[in-house]
């Protein structure tokens, strides 16, 4: 099998802690297990502790295998409760107590017929018989011994074959005389109501004894029993044993729900105020932002991010060790290990990308590919490339095996001293295995230019178009000198090379380089200064021909130069990086619905950036925290709306306020009413709710012919996801640019965008 298949985390259990990479996420890791050791050690109330978020940039950073590996570092310490809430759920205490029961009732023990839930039932009744033994209430011939014994792992306990067994034998005989006093104890240190709380020691005592599905039944029911305070009874029981982490991950299911996502925040910061509960909530950033982030009140918010956490991606010495980890579980030989090692190559790999960016998902996949194709590369006889054609040639056969005498015409001969080892399909399949390894060919620099050398003095332009090259008669030199033949987009040796120069370039790109000798400020760096430069120059897309309003072609033009144009080479390497995330997202817009939060940081940001366009937001009447962004150009007003479809009281609000702007745009016009339109996005996955809005009675009839609904194909997406991914490279200091200047190079990218959102119909 292949060794790096599997790369999901499906529960926090399970995860053994040396079968992990030690150094990943180890700050996070030891950060984790040190809050929660300072927080239950703290004198008086354990509770009341901030919430501890734990964030990831996407999936497959490792969060869940993060939670697994702190469960393995607690070793017994805690009571880890996972919760993964359903749709079906109605969000409340009591889905907290029956997702975390039934999660710990899943999870199987290394001791047959036991499960983290009867584990956690067999430490209560154990910490109750424990505190009658220590206050006189159960006569005992050696308290200590048995305090001793009755502190240690409960399974062994309650095991009919466990090493204390004796002790849970004379629990089993005299069960009944024992459950009144330990109602009596548990009373003394959980406030609950008397009658639940009997039946949950009931529940719980029985479920050591026994297990079985029957009896988790009950303790399911009484967790599902809100009247009687049934699931905060549940935990605070578990407190009594040991402190209780409840982990909240797998909230996927909620995305772009703003509502669940402010009962969910309010739920878990509530628990969080319980004695020895402590809340770890686990996110991907898409999650955060269209599920909580700006959609919570700043209180709520602030509470939530008051102890956040950030995980970040594996860097090449994480990644080659879990690859020698995978091997060697998979009992890979050591000669197969070492060979695949420099066949992968680890640091190519990792050569330009930005420290923490790489997933370690997305590098047991890309090994997972890359071990595919080494295994079928193994089939191929080992000592046959070493050998020329001559010495094969000596051979008795007189005949090289798997060669043709005859070679078609459509299939490109061997040249001189290479050999054809394979058929024509085997080596039609290779070709496609090789171009799937290679790097995308768009996100590559021109291919006919020597990446990173000086381009030539720049040729003279009219409308921004090169001339050619005048010829010696005068002439245009195009007519003098043969086209070139098309490069075929396939890999080869000197595309990879450019790849690596390009990545090369960028990694220049992202790092401070040294100051230039006689410029301003020890810290300005060379990169950025240049960049501003070739910025400055740059020319967005004009918006006076076409279908697009007659609006002057300076709306959406750079300032005037500022300083000579200087070299290309950063330029080419922002276009590069674009491409490439451009690629990257395509995947996303194909497979996700249409993200408005990426659409409005491009929208904002364009808005604030462009000339002559007047950029504004207003809060919706009676809906805090939520936006209607406007562009204002010459004769227009644009009103963005970006937000689900369904959300009916969203789009009802919306219509109002562009009504009342189109009154009061008609109220101060001098000459002519100013036209103003609503604009939002769709794609085919978002066109039948938006034809049953459309047809609803959130717009007013008078108002339905200025909206405007842009279809958005997933090139389209795709690429204004990239954009929106490289301006936040450039936020986030990644990339040595400034958004302002990652928009003025890559504006005209954008093209079809801009011009579709101005055009009148």
């Amino acid at each position: 099998m292949n060794p790096f298949a599997d790369d999901v985390c499906a529960g926090p259990f399970g995860v053994e802690e040396n079968r992990s990479v030690p150094g990943m996420n180890a700050d996070i890791l030891g950060q984790l297990t040190s809050t929660i050791d300072e927080r239950q050690s703290s004198v008086g109330r354990a509770g009341g502790q901030p919430l501890l978020l734990l964030t990831a940039p996407r999936a497959g950073y490792g969060k869940t295998h993060l939670l697994g590996r702190l469960a393995a570092a607690a070793n017994g310490q805690v009571v880890l409760v996972p919760l993964a809430f359903r749709l079906e759920d109605e969000i409340g205490i009591s889905a907290v107590a029956v997702r975390g029961l039934e999660s710990m009732a899943r999870a199987e023990t290394t001791r047959e017929g036991w499960t983290k839930l009867r584990e956690a039932c067999a430490g209560v009744c154990a910490a109750l018989v424990r505190r009658l033994i220590e206050n006189g209430t159960l006569p005992c011939a050696n308290p200590e011994q048995a305090m001793r014994v009755l502190s240690g792992d409960p399974v062994e306990v309650f095991d009919v074959n466990g090493s204390a067994r004796l002790i849970g034998d004379w629990v089993r005989r005299f069960d009944g005389q024992l459950r009144k006093p330990m109602v009596e104890q548990a009373m003394k240190r959980v406030p609950a109501i008397p009658a639940a709380l009997e039946s949950w020691v009931d529940a719980m005592l029985n479920h050591a004894l026994d297990g079985g599905m029957s009896r988790m039944a009950v303790l399911r029911s009484l967790a599902a029993d809100e009247t009687s305070e049934g699931p905060v009874t549940w935990l605070r029981l578990l407190g009594l044993w040991r402190p209780v982490v409840l982990l909240v991950d797998h909230l996927d299911a909620y995305y772009r729900n703003p509502e669940a996502g402010l009962r969910i925040a309010s739920l878990l910061l509530d628990m969080s105020e319980m004695d020895g509960v402590h809340v770890v909530l686990s996110l991907n950033q898409d999650v955060w932002q269209a599920t909580f982030g700006h959609h919570l009140p700043s209180s709520i918010e602030d509470r939530l991010t008051a102890s956040q956490m950030l995980l970040r991606g594996i860097g090449e010495n994480e990644a080659a060790t879990l690859l020698r980890m995978r091997l060697q579980q998979a009992g890979v030989s050591a000669d197969d290990v070492r060979e695949f090692t420099a066949f992968l190559d680890v640091k190519r790999h990792f050569l330009g990308r930005p420290l923490g960016s790489v997933s370690a998902r997305a590098f047991l996949r890309h090994a997972a590919k890359q071990w595919d194709f080494f295994q079928q590369t193994l089939a191929s006889p080992p000592a046959v490339a070493s050998i020329s054609p001559e010495e094969m040639a000596t051979e008795e056969s007189g005949v090289l095996p798997l060669m043709t005498d005859v070679v078609p015409e459509e299939e490109e001969a061997p040249k001189p001293g290479e050999v054809s080892i394979f058929d024509s399909s085997t080596s039609a399949q290779m070709k496609l295995i090789a171009e799937g390894l290679a790097e995308p060919t768009p996100a590559l620099p021109q291919q006919d230019e020597v990446p990173l050398m000086p381009p030539p003095a720049p040729a003279p332009t009219i409308n921004g178009n090169h001339l050619p090259p005048p010829s010696a008669n005068g002439e245009s030199g195009a007519s003098s000198v043969p086209a070139e033949p098309p490069v075929q987009a396939q890999f080869s040796p000197s595309s990879a090379g450019a790849f690596e120069n390009l990545r090369e370039m960028l990694g220049k790109l992202r790092q401070p380089s040294a100051p230039v000798p006689g410029a301003e400020g020890g810290g300005t760096h060379a990169v950025a200064q240049r960049l501003a430069g070739v910025m400055a120059s740059s020319v967005a897309p004009g918006m006076a021909t076409g279908s697009a309003l007659p609006v002057p072609s300076s709306v959406f033009a750079a300032p005037a130069p500022a300083a000579p144009v200087p070299e290309h080479a950063e330029r080419d390497a922002l276009l590069g990086r674009y491409e490439a995330l451009r690629l990257q997202m395509a995947a996303e817009a194909v497979s996700l619905p249409l993200d408005y939060t990426k659409l409005a940081d491009l929208i904002r940001l364009a808005g604030k950036r462009f000339p002559l366009v007047r950029f504004s937001e207003h809060e919706l009447p009676g809906m805090t925290g939520r936006y209607a962004m406007c562009w204002a150009l010459q004769g227009l007003e644009i009103i963005f709306g970006l937000a689900n479809f369904a959300d009916g009281s969203y789009w009802r609000t919306l219509a109002g306020f562009a009504a009342g702007r189109q009154a009061e745009l008609n109220v101060s016009a001098v000459d002519g009413s100013p036209k103003l339109k609503i604009v939002t996005f769709k794609t085919d996955r978002e066109q039948q709710s938006w034809a049953i809005l459309q047809h609803s009675t959130a717009f007013p009839e008078e108002l339905k012919a200025q909206v405007d609904a842009i279809h958005l194909d997933t090139p389209s997406v795709a690429a204004l996801y990239a954009m929106q991914r490289i301006i936040k490279e450039s936020e986030s200091g990644s990339l040595q640019a400034t958004p302002a200047q990652v928009m003025s190079v890559l504006a005209r990218e954008l093209d079809f965008f801009w011009k579709r959102v101005t055009r009148a119909g």
